[in-house]
Formats: structure tokens, sequence, C-alpha cells
């Protein structure tokens, strides 16, 4: 299955996703004690972070660009699994084929996910 990106109606955004990286985001305090050792606190649990590059025609970059700014979640399809979560750290859109495609890294919030 190709890795594509959907509103959360189910419309598609874009099957050009070039990059799709799961990662956890997690906030660690870190201190160094007087006898030279280190002590890691970990705060919170840990969230899911998707690293994206994808590719969109105008229209497509549009969409991207409103729910990146009004803050609403997309779906990412995956081999058997979907997550839905926020765009964040919108990255400029670059042209990659004059006129017609563009390209953009951002990173999805993980909130929610299932198998397909």
């Amino acid at each position: 299955m190709i890795t594509k990106i959907f509103d959360l109606e189910d419309n598609l955004i874009t099957d050009l996703v070039n990059t799709a990286i799961l990662n956890p985001d997690v906030i660690h305090i870190k201190n160094r004690l007087l006898d030279g050792t280190y002590h890691i606190q970990t705060i919170g649990e840990a969230i899911t972070v998707i690293d994206c590059i994808i590719y969109a025609d105008a229209v497509n970059k549009a969409k991207i660009d409103y729910l990146y700014t009004r803050g609403e979640p997309v779906k990412l399809d995956k081999l058997d699994k979907w997550y839905k979560g926020i765009i964040t750290e919108l990255g400029g859109w670059k042209v990659f084929v004059v006129g017609e495609l563009y390209e953009v890294s951002f990173k999805i919030f993980v909130s929610d996910s299932g198998v397909v």
C-alpha cells in the first residue's frame, strides 16, 4: 500500500509521500550531579511524531496550508495502519516541478491510530 494523506472526511490530499518516519517525542531533563554522574528525568509520556516530506499540486498545497493554519487534523495511511494528528512545523514550500508540483516537510503529532 502506498502512503497517503487525507483530510478527516477521507478526501485524498496526496499520495506523493516521500518520507513518513515515526519517531517518539519526549521531554528529558538532564542534570550532571556533583560526583560527575548524570541524572535524566523523563517528563510525561512520549508521543508519536511522523516526519513527512510530501509533494502536492497547487490545490492540495492550499489544503495543507489551510489545515495547518486552522489546526485541523489529517489522517496518514501507511502500510496497514492509519495515524490521525495535527500538522506542525510546516517548512517552506519549494517548487519541485515548475508550476505543477510543490514539496514541503512537516511533522504530524499523532493523537490517534489504528489498523486499516
